[in-house]
């Protein structure tokens, strides 16, 4: 990416205004960098939640098989566990591209840094 810098004489008492003009309309790198560690966090909150939901499916699938249960009973746990499985998977998907948006802003920002290590959330198919 080529950057161009242009630099001005500017007096002291405009460049105040200025300088509070432009860090007014971007986001601090600071800031930046806390989005990323929240995004990365509530993606562990979620994989944890799924992890529970696969948990509690898994229970219910063997309380199914000691049951006799009717033909309607059955059809509407395989309707809610395909339900759950296509949205875990959809989330999984929605959260690896947001990842991925951050990473983008901030190589487009040019401040690479590493991010905290996220337990294989950055990890995107």
């Amino acid at each position: 990416m080529v950057r161009s810098v242009l630099r001005l004489l500017v007096p002291r008492w405009l460049r105040r205004p200025m300088v509070a003009r432009f860090d007014a309309r971007y986001v601090s790198k600071v800031d930046h960098r806390n989005d990323i560690k929240d995004s990365l966090w509530e993606i562990q909150v979620v994989r944890r939640e799924v992890a529970e939901l696969r948990r509690e499916v898994e229970q219910l699938r063997t309380k199914l098989a000691e049951a006799v249960p009717s033909p309607e009973l059955v059809s509407r746990v395989i309707e809610v566990e395909r339900l759950t499985k296509e949205t875990a998977s959809s989330l999984d998907r929605v959260l690896q591209n947001e990842v991925l948006l951050w990473q983008a802003v901030d190589a487009v920002a040019g401040d690479a840094f590493p991010l905290p290590d996220s337990g294989g959330a950055t990890r995107c198919a």
